[in-house]
């Protein structure tokens, strides 16, 4: 059974430069395309002679590293996730040379009942060093890229916190993206516990279970559907769950992650999990007070601070390392037992 319809489609463009990427297609955080952006890369060029000549560059540059690679049985329909009763996943997990994924790919391609397997986020740089170098892209320039390398598998809709340029090299990808507003309509899993660190959906997007997950047609209202053809790019925004489907036996992708202010904030997603432990459980009328708090000092367009001078702002200035500090410093005192 095919992914359900869903008729908006993400908008695409054949060509950007770095300054309209970052000041208007970044900052819009809306998905786009970019048809053909990596068609002159070598990579791209050696997937479209052959698999085997896909296969043959990447030996170039293989120091044979170890990675993480998944493995499912034919069972699993490609679909990497859970267990039955959700006590574990439906895939073993392998540490071992890069070769040894490639080589594995190669083995099952073609059995009547292929196994599925999935290495995902692997540094090039740690595992293909000077890949980087050959294949660049210009418009995140000085971003690492990752590497993710399978067969016909299917990731479970989830999001990253990071911004995100995912480039097709081989192999065609559906990416199916809900904007973050649609969360409450997505059944996500445990944030502690899932496949590959981040929550996933709990629906299955090949077959929907519209008894248990009832709200799931109304996120399928506002979901957008990108098809990949090797040589294209997505652009994914922060906090956009994403579905994603790999249709052919070897299927290669290069993505490219950044989160510029989390050297000095930390992760939002911790802020997140914290604030459920320590507001999540309180009385709805203190909700509702924490709630009008965070509106103020955490996602008003105003700088809450604008009424003070720069000098004693504190904790409301300007995003700096020193900053950083203070609020370290404050939340240490505060854990110290100070009011």
């Amino acid at each position: 059974m095919s992914t359900p319809i869903v008729n908006s489609k993400v908008e695409w463009r054949e060509s950007v430069d770095q300054d309209v990427f970052l000041n208007d297609i970044v900052t819009a955080a809306k998905p786009v395309i970019f048809k053909g952006l990596t068609n002159h890369w070598p990579l791209t060029k050696a997937g479209a002679d052959s698999n085997e000549a896909l296969v043959a560059y990447l030996k170039r540059f293989n120091v044979d590293n170890d990675v993480r690679i998944l493995i499912g049985n034919d069972g699993i329909k490609g679909r990497f996730f859970y267990n039955e009763d959700m006590s574990g996943f439906n895939f073993q997990e392998k540490r071992g040379p890069f070769g040894m994924a490639l080589a594995l790919l190669d083995a099952y391609r073609g059995k009547p009942s292929e196994p599925a397997l999935y290495m995902g986020a692997t540094s090039v740089a740690k595992v293909l060093p000077g890949m980087e170098v050959d294949n660049s892209l210009d418009i995140v320039a000085d971003v690492p890229p990752h590497i993710w390398i399978g067969n016909a598998v299917t990731i479970a809709p989830h999001f990253d916190t990071s911004t995100n340029v995912a480039c097709a090299v081989a192999g065609r990808r559906r990416f199916t993206l809900f904007p973050p507003e649609q969360v409450a309509n997505l059944y996500v899993g445990p944030i502690e516990f899932n496949p590959a660190g981040q929550p996933i959906s709990l629906v299955d997007l090949k077959q929907p279970d519209y008894e248990r997950f009832p709200r799931f047609r109304e996120a399928l209202n506002h979901a957008l559907v990108a098809d990949l053809e090797p040589g294209d790019a997505l652009f994914i925004p922060p906090l956009w769950w994403h579905n994603v489907e790999s249709f052919d036996p070897l299927n290669v992708l290069v993505n490219y992650w950044w989160e510029p202010l989390t050297p000095i904030t930390g992760s939002p997603l911790n802020g997140l999990v914290q604030s459920m432990l320590t507001i999540g459980h309180l009385p709805d009328t203190q909700k509702a007070a924490w709630r009008a708090l965070f509106d103020h000092y955490v996602f008003s367009a105003e700088p809450p601070g604008e009424h003070l001078t720069p000098e004693i702002r504190g904790l409301m200035g300007a995003l700096t390392p020193s900053l950083r500090d203070q609020v370290n410093e404050f939340l240490n005192n505060k854990t110290d037992g100070s009011r």
